[in-house]
Order: structure tokens, then C-alpha cells, then sequence
């Protein structure tokens, strides 16, 4: 939303929402503690991962969904499966 093409980015968002028919996730107290429960984790073991990284481990983690990612910090997410694509 900061950058100079909000209106573009915003229009692309919606069409790849509907093109795809991707649903939402809401960000509930169940999801807030999978959050927690993720984080404190992450920080016991001395694994701190990008925060919105934890935000999306939560998300799965709610629906029960496998988390196909590039980033392999996800491996360290014991509470989500996660399948690293090589790139």
C-alpha cells in the first residue's frame, strides 16, 4: 500500500484472488496462538525465522495444509509440513 502503485498492485491482488479462487485465512484467537505456540518454538531452539514467516506458519497450521515455499526456513517449523521447491 506504501508504494507508488497501489491502485495496480491492489487490482492484480483481487484478480489473482478470483482467477484462482483463493480463500482467506482469518487471523482469529485460534490462529493467534498457533502464532505463539509456533514462535516460542522457533525461540527455544534459536531458530528465529522472518516474523510474517511465523504469521503464515500459523495460518497453515490452522487448516492443517502443507506449506509449499522457497524459503527454507520453514524446515525449521516443526508444527506445519512444509515442502521446499528447489529453485
Amino acid at each position: 500500500m506504501k508504494g507508488s502503485r497501489q491502485k495496480f498492485n491492489e487490482r492484480k491482488l483481487q484478480e489473482f484472488l478470483k482467477i484462482l479462487h483463493v480463500e482467506t485465512i482469518d487471523v482469529n484467537q485460534n490462529v493467534s496462538r498457533k502464532y505463539a505456540l509456533i514462535y516460542l518454538s522457533l525461540v527455544k531452539k534459536g531458530k528465529k525465522i522472518p516474523i510474517n514467516d511465523v504469521w503464515i506458519a500459523a495460518c497453515c497450521m490452522e487448516v492443517g495444509g502443507t506449506l509449499l515455499t522457497r524459503d527454507r526456513h520453514f524446515q525449521h517449523v516443526e508444527q506445519i509440513e512444509a515442502m521446499v521447491l528447489d529453485t
